[in-house]
């Protein structure tokens, strides 16, 4: 017999996905995997680093080189791959949120692993809209209709800024990280 609180986790999703509805595929939301609090700071470190960091490091390459002249002319040009992949990355990054919601909170009163953790949120916070800018950028860039891509390159007005202020979180909660034994154990490598 199926427990109620599955059943009720099993019709929420439902609910959440738009079973039935008529909607498009493309108006509905995904919830993140909803799994038991961490335990241990060992286990909310794996979490972190598998669910989170390990995710937002194939996102910031393509933050990094979004302004390069030679992808700009790529966007411009509607190369494919390019724009794919831009696309896929930066939707990535919008969910963000989701992927910290995941990993939950972290265990017990460490008041280390929760200012990691609150770093991590204000970072993630700002790569969201990150990602929607450039995923927005793009759109208009490729359009091939000048007043839109003049849009596009007005969007990305103080794109920098920005990226440098979810940076500077990001950097602040991974040195914190760096010297923990649990994040080490988890794979996060101490910077050189």
């Amino acid at each position: 017999m199926m427990k109620p609180f599955a059943l009720a986790l099993i019709v929420a999703a439902l609910l959440v996905a738009g079973c039935g509805s008529k909607k498009s595929a493309s108006t509905q939301t995904t919830v993140p995997n909803v799994v038991q609090p961490a335990q241990t700071s060992d286990e909310w470190a794996h979490r972190v680093v598998d669910w989170f960091l390990r995710p937002l490091s194939a996102d910031l390459p393509v933050i990094q080189n979004f302004t390069n002249s030679q992808v700009l002319l790529y966007i411009q040009t509607g190369n494919q791959q390019t724009i794919q992949t831009i696309n896929a990355r930066m939707n990535d990054l919008k969910r963000c949120g989701n992927h910290l919601a995941r990993v939950g909170p972290p265990p017990g009163d460490d008041q280390q692993l929760k200012a990691i953790d609150s770093h991590f949120h204000k970072a993630c916070a700002v790569y969201a809209q990150i990602g929607a800018t450039l995923a927005r950028a793009t759109r208009l860039l490729s359009s091939g209709k000048q007043d839109q891509v003049a849009k596009g390159q007005e969007a990305l007005r103080g794109i920098g800024a920005t990226t440098r202020r979810a940076a500077v979180e990001l950097t602040a909660g991974v040195k914190l990280a760096q010297k923990r034994g649990d994040f080490r154990r988890a794979g996060l490598k101490p910077s050189v």
